[in-house]
């Protein structure tokens, strides 16, 4: 198999954090890529994967051991989600990369919020995810309609979330919700919910065009009452400025991500053009398909140098959000053109869907849109101008 990594050369990395690699890897391996099949025939996957995930301690890598985490750092958070890219099997499976918000509640929770939850999050016992879009504001944060009302010891939220990763299994979800009134200059406020409390309900699966496992809803509250102290931080009006910073790691982390699966998509091709003949010889011997390789190549050096310096940045938290923005743009962009490349050298066989280039091919059109689109992106970008 043809192999186009070079950890090492990144100069980021030491040999514990070369080790962690091997156990996400073996983890990907064992627990996730033999079962990805059945899962997406089920619509859902085993909710004792977070479980199995804690366990090897795949949760929480980077979050300080006293909160219950591995005592790692932000390169550890990096490496769950390069090796998920990696794993050509599991391109349609968001499933275990939940450290975002375990993070955000690390930088912006409350020292009782931090030790209350995080242990959870790292055992796999809790599952977690940010509830940010809305089924008519989309991106347009400003123009969310969830919103919340102080009633004294509590707060009464009521609205709708969309796109919500792991729906089906959450245990806790972090909510952004108006707490202005509505003749007020808008405010935003984010809330830690338990998602047992009454008024919580969860809505359908969506079903995408990448066919992975299902693992997207929507999710309801109707006059929820959640505890004051749940106000992330304690202090009101900081939503928006919280969930902006989460997402500055969240798109590098996707970034990364991405690139390793670009990366993934030419080994795969590499291996098939140097084993199809066609008119007498190799597809790879063909020039066309040459220069396509070599393209494909350049892209990913290109994006894996401006990744990487913006993954030092993020360790000296340093990450400006256009710099975030960049990436997550530059590399769901390129990735959209590299995988059409490679299911055009793979021929008819990258049309199957069994083929794991097929499913990276769908997978990789989901990533111009999830975490703000590239239209999003940009108008981020401008703002740094």
């Amino acid at each position: 198999m043809s192999s186009t990594r070079d950890h090492a050369g990144r100069g980021l990395f030491t040999e514990e954090h070369d080790a962690f690699r091997e156990t996400v890897r073996r983890f990907y391996a064992k627990e996730v890529e033999p079962n990805v099949e059945r899962w997406t025939a089920a619509g859902t996957y085993d909710r004792d994967l977070f479980r199995k995930a804690g366990a090897a301690g795949l949760l929480c890598p980077g979050i300080p051991e006293e909160y219950g985490g591995g005592g790692g750092d932000l390169l550890h958070h990096f490496i769950c989600y390069e090796e998920h890219g990696y794993s050509e099997r599991a391109s349609g499976f968001e499933g275990i990369d939940t450290d975002s918000t375990a993070y955000l509640i690390y930088t912006a929770g409350t020292e009782a919020q931090k030790r209350y939850w995080l242990p959870r999050y790292a055992t796999g016992d809790v599952i977690a995810e940010g509830a940010f879009s809305e089924p008519h504001s989309g991106s347009d944060v400003g123009s969310m309609r969830t919103h919340a009302e102080r009633d004294g010891d509590a707060f009464v939220l009521n609205g709708s979330k969309i796109w919500i990763t792991n729906a089906a299994h959450l245990d806790m979800c972090l909510v952004v919700a108006r707490t202005s009134k509505p003749d007020e200059p808008k405010r935003f406020s984010m809330f830690i919910v338990d998602m047992t409390l009454p008024g919580v309900s969860r809505g359908r699966t969506i079903l995408t065009m990448h066919r992975g496992p299902g693992s997207l809803g929507e999710i309801f509250f109707e006059n929820v009452r959640v505890p004051a102290d749940q106000l992330l931080g304690g202090i009101e009006g900081q939503g928006l400025k919280q969930g902006g910073q989460s997402l500055n790691v969240s798109r590098l982390a996707l970034a990364a991500r991405i690139v390793a699966s670009c990366e993934r998509a030419l080994e795969l091709t590499l291996d098939f053009v140097k084993e199809r003949k066609a008119f007498g010889q190799r597809v790879f011997d063909f020039q066309n398909t040459q220069f396509k390789l070599v393209d494909i190549k350049t892209q990913i050096e290109v994006a894996r140098a401006f990744v990487d310096k913006c993954i030092k940045k993020a360790l000296h938290d340093r990450l400006t959000p256009a710099a975030a923005s960049m990436a997550k743009l530059w590399t769901s962009e390129i990735e959209t053109g590299i995988m059409d490349t490679c299911v055009q050298l793979h021929g008819a066989m990258g049309l199957a869907h069994e083929h794991p280039i097929s499913q990276m091919f769908t997978g990789a059109r989901s990533h111009r849109i999830m975490m703000g689109t590239s239209e999003m992106q940009k108008m981020t970008i401008l703002r740094g101008l």
